[in-house]
């Protein structure tokens, strides 16, 4: 059930309001060369011939030096042959995320909200509801290190159910109680969990009486100009046209028999399974162009103090093999390039989506099917060099979490 915030801090949070002005993130918008992008469409079309299972690939590239570029490949709709377009909608996974940690970093800017706080101080009626989490620091839940298992890997769980009735509309205590359910490690533990933003969104949303989708929406996409990102509120299990379909892979299956859930054919429409299982976790929506804009923006850190952006990028160990973890951000470990930016993966699309400052280089790759990691990391490897380690690791069958 959701929570009503209190009179006096509602009225707080009106009175220290995030400013409406919309925030100038410039891509660039100079052609790259004939050239590299006919370099570019040549890897793409070999990297499809190796990876037939994945009938889409959407590959969005801004760079200071070398020029645009956006193009996608493939099919988005395999049924009725609708080759992909660059305007095609497709469901980000765990790129969520960062929207989530923007809004919650906000927050700590304005003084609603301390990294120290538990979420006892941020939200009493959560922390009774769920004791077991009362003292976690927001900082840990932000940095994949409150021990609270991924409610989406706790086997026979969330995923297992969603597999079994996929129109199901998940309520956020269902799902956190999942993840406590997984057994609760000491604080300080790293490790990846989707649970930590479940109730990240249930604290942002006591505190500002607003739903998540607003809040996504009027403190983040507005704000950077992204008019075909959302959060859907539980029961849309539409996606905006055009529509990038999302399909089961067997490597996907594989990832669903984990959870305890049962295998699907391959090629299963996913498109229209209801995304409640993500929420703010990982169940947004976006387009190539806007997450470009979202990458550019070091995933909304430039709607935050220089401070509070400083200190979201000091990385550690999050339990995330290839990359080192921030406050809901993460990077490539040392060796594999200077990008930040979050991985994301729905049931039936995943990608990336990173930017380099140091080159002012912003990346974006993502597919309509789940779980084909090795062809997502080879796309970005044609984009950023730097990353072709982390492709070949794959091609050779090992790789991180």
């Amino acid at each position: 059930m959701k929570r009503v915030a209190p009179l006096a801090v509602t009225a707080l949070a009106l009175t220290l309001a995030v400013p409406v002005a919309a925030i100038d993130v410039q891509l660039p918008t100079e052609p790259m060369s004939a050239e590299d992008t006919a370099a570019i469409d040549a890897g793409m079309a070999a990297i499809m011939q190796e990876h037939p299972e994945v009938p889409a690939f959407y590959v969005g590239f801004w760079s200071p030096e070398r020029g645009s570029y956006q193009q996608a490949y493939g099919l988005a709709d395999a049924a009725n042959e609708r080759p992909a377009t660059t305007d095609d909608h497709f469901r980000i996974g765990s790129v969520s995320k960062t929207f989530g940690a923007s809004i919650i970093l906000q927050l700590v800017d304005e003084g609603l909200l301390s990294l120290d706080d538990t979420v006892a101080d941020a939200d009493p009626a959560l922390a009774e509801q769920f004791p077991d989490v009362a003292d976690i620091p927001i900082r840990d839940l932000l940095g994949m290190t409150s021990g609270i298992p991924d409610y989406m890997n706790v086997p026979d769980a969330a995923v297992a159910a969603h597999a079994q009735a996929p129109d199901t509309e998940w309520d956020p205590e269902q799902l956190i109680t999942f993840g406590i359910g997984g057994g609760l490690s000491p604080v300080g533990t790293p490790g990846y969990s989707t649970t930590n933003f479940i109730i990240l969104q249930e604290i942002a949303e006591s505190l500002t009486g607003q739903p998540i989708q607003e809040l996504v929406k009027e403190r983040l996409t507005d704000r950077l100009g992204m008019p075909g990102t959302a959060l859907p509120y539980n029961e849309d299990t539409t996606l905006p046209e055009p529509v990038s379909h999302g399909y089961m892979s067997e490597a996907c299956n594989e990832e669903l028999i984990g959870d305890g859930a049962e295998p699907l054919p391959v090629g299963t429409d996913l498109t229209d399974w209801n995304a409640s299982y993500g929420q703010i976790g990982g169940g947004m929506h976006s387009t190539l162009a806007d997450l470009g804009t979202w990458a550019a923006s070091m995933s909304g850190s430039s709607l935050l103090s220089d401070e509070i952006a400083a200190e979201r990028i000091e990385m550690h160990d999050g339990g995330l093999g290839i990359f080192t973890y921030g406050l809901g951000i993460s990077q490539f470990v040392e060796g594999l390039g200077n990008q930040y930016g979050h991985e994301g993966e729905a049931i039936g699309w995943e990608g990336w989506a990173g930017h380099d400052p140091a080159t002012g280089e912003s990346y974006v790759v993502f597919t309509n099917t789940c779980a084909d990691t090795g062809a997502l990391f080879e796309a970005v490897a044609l984009l950023d060099p730097a990353v072709e380690p982390l492709a070949d690791l794959f091609a050779m069958g090992s790789g991180g979490d």
